[in-house]
């Protein structure tokens, strides 16, 4: 897991009021909180933060927070939070949570497919990603970016389920049923449509061969 440093200082107005005037100096209103420890109200320079964010690979960021006059000198701690503009996608708020390194956290691990599934490169099929990320509970420095699993092996018809990540990345503690799918091979929709023609061609036949039948049985008994 990718670790970095964020410069920040204390601001003393909160409220609506106070964060309009961090975001008009070209900062972001942000909060420390965690570990019992009295939440600390900062503010981030806009450009630091987005620049962590674009070259992030995960959601999960460890940021080693400075804060100007502090005297806890690098405090570790976890991106938790950025909420957005919901119209400019501009970055309204942070939460930043307190972590020790040796302590065992719960994160979401984003899922990488790998590989072309042999039933979508040779007949066709259609892959569908099920869950996108994964609970996971370790240690901070112990994160994993991504996780990832092969598909090449999947034909139309075959699944790969939580229980495949488990198999490969056993030191980590999976949070997820293991029965959730991850990945499942579905076939075209041209086959799925002739398949459901042979079947109401099937139905329809039987409904024919049972008005024929009955209507057989009906002649009989007229005869006799």
């Amino acid at each position: 897991m990718k670790e970095v440093l964020l410069k920040c200082r204390p601001r003393e107005e909160v409220g609506k009021k106070g964060s309009h005037k961090v975001r008009a100096a070209g900062e972001i209103p942000a909060i420390l909180y965690g570990h019992k420890k009295e939440n600390i109200a900062m503010s981030v320079p806009s450009h630091d933060l987005w620049h962590i964010l674009h070259n992030a690979t995960s959601e999960q960021i460890i940021i080693h927070l400075e804060i100007e006059g502090s005297s806890e000198g690098k405090i570790t701690s976890l991106l938790k939070d950025v909420q957005h503009h919901p119209v400019t996608g501009e970055i309204l708020h942070v939460d930043f949570q307190r972590i020790s390194k040796d302590e065992f956290i719960k994160v979401n691990v984003p899922i990488t497919l790998t590989g072309v599934a042999k039933g979508v490169k040779e007949f066709g099929g259609i892959l569908d990603h099920g869950v996108r990320q994964i609970g996971v509970r370790c240690k901070p420095l112990e994160i994993p970016e991504t996780l990832e699993i092969d598909v090449s092996a999947l034909e139309i018809g075959d699944s790969i389920y939580v229980s495949a990540l488990m198999e490969k990345y056993p030191h980590l503690d999976i949070l997820n049923d293991p029965h959730v799918t991850i990945a499942h091979v579905s076939p075209p929709k041209k086959l799925e449509l002739t398949a459901k023609e042979e079947e109401e061609a099937a139905a329809k036949e039987e409904e024919e061969a049972a008005a024929k039948e009955e209507a057989a049985e009906e002649e009989e008994g007229k005869e006799s």
